[in-house]
Formats: C-alpha cells, sequence, structure tokens
C-alpha cells in the first residue's frame, strides 16, 4: 500500500526520486538502514504521515545507536499516540521539568489517540530509559509517563491474579505485558539515583503514574532521605500514585503536614490504597482544612473509600475552575471505571465543556455499558464534544 509521497534522502534513496511514491513497508525498512540521516528522515517520513502502524516499526529506533535517532523516535511516538500536542514542560539542563506531574498526567492521557500501545514500543522504552544520555533518558521517562497509565497502570494486586498465567487462551498476552511493564518500572527505578535531580524527580512521578507497586520501598527510601522539598514531594506523589496499603502509615503522618500539595497527596495515597478506616479521620480533617485541592482530593477520598452519600458533583464542578481542573481530570479518570454510569449523567450537563470532558473521561473507563450514552453525545450540537465522545466510543472499543 502507498501511504506517502516523499523523499528519503540517504545513501538508500536517490535524490532525484523526489516525487515518487513509497510504500509503508519502503519507508519502514529505511529505519533500519546505516546511514543515520536515512532512518532520521524515515521517523520524519512515517510521523508525518500518522499512521497508527507506525508505531511498531519506529520503536526499533528507540534501541538506535545514535542519540539523535532515539530521540527522533521518542518524538514521533509521543505524536503518533496524541491527538494534540502535549505542554511542553520547561527545559532545565538535559531534562524536562515536570511542573505539576497530576496535572500534566491528566492532560496528557486526556490527548491520547484511541490507540493500543504496542508491546514493542514498551519494550524499546526500557531501553531508552536505561540510555547512558541523560537527555534521552528525561525524554524517555516523559514518554513512559503519557504511554504508562493506558499501557501498563494496573490496580495493586494484593492477591495473585489466577486469570495471569501462560495460558495464550487464558492470560499469556497479559503475563508478557506485564513482564514488559516490569523491565518500564525497573528501568524508572534505576533513575532515581540519578545526580541530575529532575530526572530522578520525574522518574519518582513517573512510577507513580504506572502504579508500579515494586518501586514502593525505594519511593519510601527516598522520602525518609529527603523529608522536604522536591525531592521530596516528587517521592510523596510517588507512593500516593501507587497507594499501596503499606504506605498507609506514611500518608497517615502527612496528613497533619503543614504544606497542602503534601496533604493532598495523603488523602490521594489513602484513597487508592483503599483504607476504609480512614474515612473518619478525614472526615474530621474536612472540617478545618482551608485548601480547595486538598478539599476536592477528600471529595475524591469518599467516592474512591464508598462513604455514603458521595457524590461526583463536587469534582465535576470543579472541571470549571483552572485551578483546580488538573486534579479534577485526574480523579475522574481514576472513578471513571467504577463509575462510568454516574459520571455519564454529566454528558447533559449545560456547560459544553464539561460534558466534552466528561466524555474524553469515560472512553478510559472501558465500560461498554455507556456507548448508548456517548452515540447520544456524538450528536451534541457541540462539534468539540461530539468528536470527544466518538472518540471514546473508539477507545472503548479498543481490545
Amino acid at each position: 500500500m502507498v501511504v506517502v509521497v516523499a523523499l528519503l534522502v540517504g545513501a538508500g534513496f536517490s535524490r532525484t526520486a523526489a516525487a515518487q511514491k513509497y510504500t509503508f513497508e519502503d519507508v519502514a525498512a529505511g529505519l533500519k538502514h546505516q546511514d543515520a540521516a536515512t532512518r532520521l528522515r524515515a521517523i520524519q517520513i512515517l510521523k508525518d504521515a500518522d499512521y497508527a502502524d507506525a508505531a511498531e516499526p519506529i520503536a526499533a529506533t528507540l534501541e538506535d545507536a545514535d542519540d539523535r535517532v532515539q530521540l527522533a523516535a521518542i518524538d514521533a511516538e509521543r505524536s503518533l499516540f496524541t491527538t494534540r500536542p502535549v505542554s511542553r514542560r520547561r527545559k532545565v539542563g538535559f531534562v524536562v521539568e515536570v511542573r505539576s506531574a497530576s496535572g500534566d498526567a491528566a492532560d496528557g492521557q486526556l490527548a491520547l489517540k484511541a490507540r493500543a500501545v504496542p508491546s514493542q514500543v514498551v519494550h524499546g522504552l526500557a531501553v531508552a530509559l536505561r540510555d547512558g544520555n541523560p537527555r534521552v533518558r528525561g525524554e524517555a521517562i516523559n514518554l513512559a509517563a503519557l504511554l504508562g497509565p493506558v499501557s501498563c497502570a494496573r490496580p495493586v494486586r494484593l492477591k495473585p491474579d489466577p486469570t495471569n498465567v501462560a495460558d495464550p487462551k487464558v492470560g499469556g498476552g497479559r503475563l508478557q505485558a506485564d513482564r514488559l511493564c516490569d523491565d518500564v518500572g525497573n528501568a524508572l527505578v534505576d533513575n532515581i539515583n540519578s545526580r541530575e535531580p529532575l530526572l530522578r524527580r520525574n522518574a519518582m512521578m513517573a512510577l507513580g503514574q504506572l502504579r508500579y507497586a515494586n518501586a514502593v520501598q525505594a519511593l519510601s527510601d527516598q522520602l525518609s532521605y529527603y523529608q522536604k522539598g522536591a525531592d521530596a514531594t516528587a517521592a510523596a506523589e510517588g507512593l500516593a500514585g501507587i497507594g499501596h496499603p503499606t504506605s498507609a502509615s506514611v500518608f497517615r503522618q502527612l496528613l497533619t503536614s503543614s504544606n497542602a500539595g503534601l496533604r493532598r497527596l495523603a488523602v490521594e495515597g489513602l484513597a487508592r490504597a483503599d483504607q476504609v478506616d480512614a474515612l473518619g479521620d478525614l472526615q474530621q480533617m474536612a472540617a478545618n482544612e482551608r485548601s480547595d485541592g486538598v478539599m476536592l482530593s477528600l471529595h475524591y477520598a469518599g467516592l474512591a473509600l464508598r462513604a455514603p452519600g458521595s457524590t461526583p458533583q463536587h469534582i465535576i464542578a470543579a472541571l470549571g475552575d483552572s485551578s483546580l481542573r488538573p486534579f479534577a481530570l485526574k480523579y475522574l479518570l481514576d472513578l471513571s471505571s467504577s463509575m462510568a454510569s454516574a459520571l455519564a449523567d454529566s454528558l447533559r450537563d449545560e456547560d459544553a465543556d464539561v460534558r466534552r470532558l466528561v466524555a474524553h473521561v469515560l472512553g478510559f473507563s472501558r465500560d461498554s455499558r455507556i456507548v448508548a450514552q456517548l452515540e447520544a453525545a456524538a450528536k451534541d450540537a457541540d462539534p468539540d464534544v461530539a468528536a470527544a465522545a466518538q472518540q471514546a466510543i473508539e477507545r472503548i472499543k479498543i481490545p
């Protein structure tokens, strides 16, 4: 099949063939060419063509010996999986800084196209995360944080999952995926020891976004060592994202922190760790809390811990507040699989922006029972709402 009209510049392609049509296979073959310029041009053409099938062959160049090729491959994979540019974070040195992991993660997740992430991409990321160049590692961390929530993140397992066995008819595919994601998680743990402050902080926060339970001890050690400051906050964010029951005592201690951000993370951590017995303390905390961000996390905890009378309306309302929206989106994404039907009611909200965001969120619920409501929303008078609903339907249908 002819997929592009372009010129591959390099030893393998003639400059006189500027108007020649190349097939997907022709261009993909350029990714293996010995000339780095040809590999770079092939990556650019496949990126510009925006074919989902290009993600797999490009993934091989995530392991390329040339740093320029690796960085181009990371950028191409990011482009292939996002519907719009994810906000670029401030660069310091060789590393891209994450200003707010919760906000960036939610924004990035909603920007994802309805495409499955091939296992080859996950494997290539694990290799790039161990690269000798800190810039490559930094960009790989950002891509892992973007794709991880849909390709790797999974609830903490308190008991072995009987379906996760090496039987291809039952769970062999899941087992293989888990192994690849564990490799990514282990590579991120290795980056915690980086001398680059922003790189290790990004790695800690990415571990929370992947919910990599095996990182709990390493993150706990970092929090204990730093105790305060940016590194301690990054470690706390990683732990809160994972929400492992063994971290409950850490979260309880942070509930009384003078830092509102740490209090918010502590509440999130207790909620994700399913610490129902903490509900009483959280309700008492709400009586005196002055931070809007912490109060929103307490509403989230009430829903996650199944407190009587809890509804998602406070979180839905927070979508209208630019300072709270990133956290509201993160909480709604967390709750989408368990509360899809309740959230779907907001597809009829009078605010088109709310309808659009809720539609995007519902795509990550993977709940086929709400497809009918999304189909109705796909006929919304607002074209952005209709497009979001249609994309959500496509995402739910991903195998």
